[in-house]
């Protein structure tokens, strides 16, 4: 049975639309599993080791085969990564093979006692095609991925806050109802292990997936890494 078959309580699963999906993310068709990494430099390590300076963060992106199709650059300020943390402002540029920028991450700042995470997913940069969003609970963290025009379509369920010592950190792509963790379709895992080809974290989602929403999910594992 296929996983949509297993859904039948939702349609929050955007399916391919041919008509509406930019041409930079033909790199994401077929693919049913990313695997992302950070970048880490020995001047980076030292620089934040010996002067407590925070670096941009780099990461890089491959696919099931081990090629390499994206590499992403924060675009922040230095200040702000120092004071603010999380709640930073900040872009993260999204390049293929060639330098071209094919998705653009914006994340403004936000107050941490009174509002929570969200990320604006962009293709081409100034296009709207998804949006992520932290939902506020005690102490499972969740984020819903909306479409362009802000409607709800999957939500991800992370792992009960202080029980993920010693294993895989599971964020479950689910749906929006929340109904059955336990027949999500997709998942995005940060390995305790050196499994997964050393991959700080993995994201799964089903092949046909729209391509808008395979973004999407990309900037929401980048939400949980920043």
């Amino acid at each position: 049975m296929s996983v949509y078959a297993l859904l039948e309580d939702t349609a929050m699963i955007p399916f391919p639309d041919p008509y509406h999906c930019p041409s930079h993310l033909e790199t994401l068709t077929g693919m049913d599993q990313l695997f992302v990494y950070k970048e880490r430099t020995t001047e980076d390590r030292l620089a934040e080791v010996c002067c407590g300076i925070k670096p941009v963060n780099g990461y890089f992106v491959k696919d099931g085969m081990g090629n390499k199709v994206f590499s992403i650059l924060e675009d922040s300020e230095s200040c702000d990564r120092q004071c603010y943390g999380v709640a930073r402002h900040f872009t993260m540029n999204v390049t293929d093979h060639s330098n071209q920028e094919v998705i653009r991450m914006v994340h403004p700042s936000f107050c941490t006692s009174c509002s929570s995470h969200e990320l604006e997913v962009q293709s081409p940069r100034g296009t709207t095609i998804g949006y992520v969003r932290q939902n506020w609970h005690v102490c499972l963290p969740k984020f819903t991925l909306e479409n362009e025009r802000g409607e709800p379509a999957i939500k991800i369920v992370g792992p009960c806050v202080g029980c993920t010592c010693c294993t895989d950190e599971n964020f479950e792509l689910v749906s929006l109802n929340e109904a059955a963790i336990d027949r999500s379709f997709g998942k995005i895992t940060k390995p305790f292990s050196c499994c997964e080809s050393n991959a700080d974290f993995v994201i799964r989602f089903p092949s046909n997936m729209d391509l808008k929403m395979k973004a999407t999910a990309l900037g929401a594992c980048i939400l949980i890494i920043a």
